[in-house]
């Protein structure tokens, strides 16, 4: 996959103006099934990848893109920038139509990314769409990336090997809803932001399913993209990317049980005192 973004927006991915695909969503549960044996590397695994109660969700996937899986720290055979790309796989094996639905929190720190803040950030969600023989056929992703100095969501445009940008607005500080559709036998890729359709991709018809899901990071830390037109800053602090499929409130802390319960006995103790009287 090339890592740069076409901003020709008459290719093959149209913006905008098509109908969502009604297919079945694939997309693991991630609080069943992270930290079991179905999740394995791809390209290079994260610095973690677990589950945490954060951002008034519990069962959030997190990852890490940390100094210590950059491209100066990891070992020979790995130092390239294909090894950039750092996430976790989840085998699928379905056929027909499908869709893969998560919400990914983008902080408010990622809407910018002056040049010399160290402040580079991407991460996606991708499908591996295989054809009849399950070997892999496209691989649409959608995503957000700050690397080219502004917030943005984009697409995976399976046909030219280019990303595309989104004109959907970015909610900051919040969960952002993203999700893929692939329609057979048509072969139309569907790309939506917050329950509005971003952008689709026509297919050439050979895939016929899906094989797997992959939840992706990139590390900004590689040296050999410096001057790289993608983008303005390939320096990185550690970052971290959480996504959830699950829309359960968070438990709220025990203190903040008490005083919920407190508030309630007093509305049952004035009740009674009513009746009495």
């Amino acid at each position: 996959m090339q890592h740069q973004k076409s901003l020709a927006l008459g290719l093959a991915l149209v913006l905008g103006g098509a109908a969502q695909a009604t297919a079945q969503d694939v997309t693991p549960d991630f609080g069943s099934t992270v930290g079991g044996p179905g999740w394995v590397t791809d390209r290079y695994a994260p610095a973690t990848f677990n589950l945490l109660t954060t951002k008034g969700r519990t069962n959030v996937l997190s990852f890490a893109i940390t100094s210590q899986s950059d491209f100066a720290n990891r070992p020979a055979g790995y130092q390239s920038t294909f090894y950039n790309t750092q996430g976790m796989k989840y085998a699928l094996n379905q056929s027909g139509s499908y869709s893969l639905t998560a919400d990914l929190w983008v902080d408010g720190s990622w809407a910018s990314n002056p040049t010399g803040s160290n402040n580079s950030r991407r991460t996606d969600m991708w499908g591996v769409s295989v054809d009849a023989s399950n070997n892999p056929a496209d691989y649409p992703v959608i995503g957000f990336t700050n690397a080219g100095g502004t917030g943005i969501f984009r697409g995976y445009d399976v046909n030219t090997g280019l990303w595309n940008n989104f004109a959907n607005p970015v909610s900051y500080n919040a969960w952002n809803t993203l999700r893929i559709d692939f329609d057979y036998p048509t072969a139309l890729y569907s790309y939506s932001v917050n329950g509005s359709v971003a952008g689709t991709v026509q297919g050439d018809g050979v895939a016929q399913g899906i094989g797997a899901v992959i939840m992706q990071g990139y590390n900004f830390n590689d040296p050999t993209r410096e001057g790289d037109p993608a983008i303005i800053e390939n320096g990185s602090t550690d970052y971290h990317a959480f996504w959830s499929n699950t829309a359960v409130v968070a438990t709220p802390e025990p203190a903040s049980l008490v005083l919920l319960g407190t508030g309630l006995l007093g509305v049952a103790g004035v009740v009674r005192r009513r009746r009495k009287a």
